[in-house]
């Protein structure tokens, strides 16, 4: 899929994971990690989104003139491009460095953790160095020995000729490369082979153009495949169910089995599943009571009967099973939460619908932020989990919940929160002495052994010690780890922040 859009600021991107093509001003360049692009205003961008996730750092670069009247500065927004570098993809001598910049730049803005007293860096000077180091290094930078411009041109030939026969030696001509050396530098390039490439532009067009209105062989050929049954066999491959079912996405019926609540997603874009199931297995669960449990999921699925089931990555080993009752997706994990409820919307065609989702959920999130800040300011805020054998402090990176709590509602972690891990998990006595003012607890209810480790904690000395347990702020929440994966998980945890710290009795 490709959104296009117009910039209309400058803007310096980095990309830090995956692989594919942006299409700068009409133009296609492929991207894979490390490759930084300057934006000047004006510019058109569109991303072609493959199977691949694709990670990003974003820098967004207001220009202003300064202006100075009696013994007053005042800034004034401008118009231009950045000086010094040129629109589309800059090569750089020192990526790693780039990259190291940039999060630096980052967390000077967004901070986690206390301020040490010891002042940091102007962002304003930090930003300024990053543009001046930029403008040299490029600029030193001599021309690639393996120039990337006859490969640029393959894929922009592809894109505009995808609907007729495309050959390697055609492309080989076009790259003035033998077809070998072709094959070669179009894989390095873009991380996957010509015909993969072919195939997942041929594929994006056949989806703009599959309706109830338009034959599945009419779509095949109008994309390049003189074969209906090789297109049909490719673009299950590629979008997990056949045209058929792709063409009816709007109207069937969904149901899900995930642990992060995929049929949460689905409401959240306005579907209601027939069914959503839970077949993961924890590890603390025994053979007959994770039998139990699967044996009842499945049998809720086959009463629904679904057209089709959305899996998430722990129910990958259940594929077989789960195809035997309907036609399964089973999507790839990703830490961005973000990217998952766009997957799914895109499957059941509701992307203008989770669009809005994120809108709205955005706009909740900033008001919460702004009103957290009103009420709490710098107490500290600390996440524990409480599960068979161990307890576990959530850090305060590479989970929805950390980055909801942390990053978007700007909320400071305690002592114990790791600023570089998902979280810490520890025995009774290891447990470390906790500087944090609130604390958020999460059990697993009915099990004997959380129940017994946790009142083993609470008879300690370490546990006395704790500020949020003197001043009574210890609060005991629902999974909102669980929770924290969909659109309406996340504003529930943000109704019951606003309801804890923001009620006339707090």
């Amino acid at each position: 899929m490709q959104r296009t859009r117009t910039v209309h600021v400058s803007m310096l991107c980095l990309i830090a994971k995956g692989s594919g093509t942006i299409v700068i001003n009409d133009v296609p360049h492929s991207y894979e990690p490390h490759q930084l692009f300057h934006f000047s205003p004006g510019t058109k961008i569109g991303i072609e989104t493959m199977d691949a996730e694709t990670q990003y750092y974003q820098v967004i670069i207001h220009s202003v003139t300064t202006m100075r009247r009696r013994q007053q500065w005042t800034l004034k927004s401008a118009s231009g491009s950045l000086k010094g570098l040129p629109t589309g993809p800059l090569t750089s001598r020192n990526p790693d460095q780039v990259q190291q910049r940039i999060i630096d730049l980052y967390h000077l803005i967004h901070p986690i953790g206390a301020d040490d007293g010891n002042g940091a860096t102007d962002p304003d000077l930090q930003l300024q160095g990053l543009l001046h180091f930029l403008i040299s290094d490029t600029t030193k930078k001599e021309s690639p020995q393996l120039p990337t411009h006859g490969i640029d041109a393959c894929i922009a030939y592809i894109h505009q000729q995808y609907h007729q026969k495309i050959t390697r030696e055609k492309l080989a001509d076009i790259a003035m490369l033998t077809p070998n050396a072709f094959c070669r530098s179009f894989k390095r390039a873009t991380g996957i082979s010509f015909t993969d490439y072919l195939n997942r532009v041929r594929i994006k067009h056949a989806k703009d153009q599959l309706t109830p209105s338009c034959s599945i062989k009419e779509v095949a050929s109008s994309v390049g495949y003189s074969s209906e049954y090789y297109f049909s066999r490719l673009f299950k491959e590629a979008v997990g169910y056949s045209p058929t079912l792709y063409i009816k996405r709007e109207r069937l019926t969904i149901a899900s089995a995930s642990r992060t609540g995929f049929h949460n997603n689905l409401a959240s874009i306005g579907l209601n599943p027939a069914a959503g199931v839970d077949c993961y297995r924890y590890p603390w669960m025994n053979d007959a009571d994770y039998n139990l449990r699967l044996t009842s999921a499945l049998e809720q699925l086959r009463l629904v009967k679904p057209d089709l089931i959305i899996a998430d990555y722990f129910h990958k080993s259940l594929f077989e099973v789960l195809k035997q009752i309907a036609p399964t997706v089973v999507l790839d994990h990703h830490l961005n939460w973000r990217l998952t409820h766009m997957n799914i919307a895109e499957l059941v065609g509701r992307e203008k619908e989770a669009s809005q989702s994120f809108h709205q959920l955005d706009e909740k999130t900033s008001e919460a932020r702004y009103s957290l800040d009103k009420s709490i300011g710098n107490a500290r805020v600390t996440v524990m989990q409480v599960v068979p054998h161990a307890l576990r402090i959530q850090g305060a990176v590479n989970h929805p919940l950390n980055e909801l709590l942390y990053a978007e509602l700007g909320m400071k972690p305690g002592n114990a929160v790791s600023p570089t891990k998902m979280r810490d998990e520890m025995l009774v006595e290891e447990f470390p002495s906790l500087k944090t003012e609130h604390l958020f607890i999460i059990k697993h209810i009915n099990h004997p052994e959380s129940d017994h480790l946790f009142k083993q904690l609470i008879q300690t000395p370490a546990w006395s010690s704790i500020p949020a347990v003197a001043n009574q702020q210890t609060h005991y929440i629902p999974n909102w780890l669980l929770m924290s994966w969909t659109p309406i998980g996340r504003s529930k945890i943000i109704q019951d922040l606003t309801e804890m710290f923001l009620s006339p009795a707090k």
